[in-house]
């Protein structure tokens, strides 16, 4: 995939449908109306690919700052046996 995404007026959609759907398997395409970017097309699984991307590098980050906590203040930290309790009283957790 090309890092600089492919530029499509938007105009050319309508004409080259097909042809410009089945390049997105190459990576994301810049619409542009008026010679400024209206959108992006992105392959659906390049999409989804992305979000989970982001969801991992955000819980990556979450568990970070956990442990930065946990470095400054260690008496914080409760056991498993109480934080399960709390998470299947939530009903986040089956027992």
């Amino acid at each position: 995939m090309s890092i600089i995404p492919k530029i499509v007026p938007l105009s050319e959609l309508t004409q080259h449908q097909a042809e410009i759907f089945a390049s997105l398997d190459e990576g994301p395409l810049v619409l542009t109306q008026e010679d400024r970017a209206a959108g992006v097309l992105v392959d659906p699984t390049y999409w989804n690919q992305v979000i989970e991307e982001l969801e991992d590098l955000r819980d990556a980050l979450d568990a970070v700052d956990a442990y930065r906590a946990y470095k400054c203040n260690p008496s914080d930290v409760k056991s498993w046996s109480v934080v399960r309790e709390s998470l299947v009283a939530e009903g986040l957790l089956n027992e």
